[in-house]
């Protein structure tokens, strides 16, 4: 299988696939776009909010669209070349989403744990965004 890959990469791309691979590329951006929005919306709340409700109620909204994002990646269909990169991106949001989920349960039940958990997943997913950014950033 790898030698099938190498030679699939030495294969002139058409016009098609080009124009197959910008399309599928802007719109994963538009996905990595949207979670970074997220991961900076709750650091910002983070910041200034101490209410443990208010946290949990926006790690919970934060959960849920990036579980909406995620249904609607689904809808993509990515060409051959970049199918790795929607298990990534589809990933990211998957990571993400549990993060949320760790966070909004860990403020609720007032373990210090558990948001320590969600909050250092949610880090690691900051850098697996930044890294799938500039991944798609690439290739355009």
């Amino acid at each position: 299988m790898a030698i099938a890959t190498f030679l699939q990469r030495l294969r002139p791309t058409s016009d098609q696939d080009q124009h197959e691979q910008h399309l599928y590329r802007t719109q994963a951006q538009q996905f990595v776009t949207r979670i970074q929005a997220i991961f900076d919306r709750w650091l910002s709340l983070r910041e200034v909010e101490s209410d443990n409700s208010q946290l949990a109620n926006a790690a919970a909204v934060s959960r849920w669209e990036l579980m909406r994002m995620a249904g609607s990646l689904e809808q993509l269909s990515p060409p051959r070349s970049l199918a790795g990169m929607h298990r990534a991106v589809e990933q990211a949001l998957l990571t993400s989403a549990r993060a949320c989920q760790l966070l909004a349960n860990g403020y609720r039940g007032h373990k210090a744990e558990v948001v320590c958990d969600g909050q250092a997943l949610l880090l690691d997913m900051v850098t697996e965004v930044n890294g799938l950014r500039g991944r798609l950033q690439m290739g355009a």
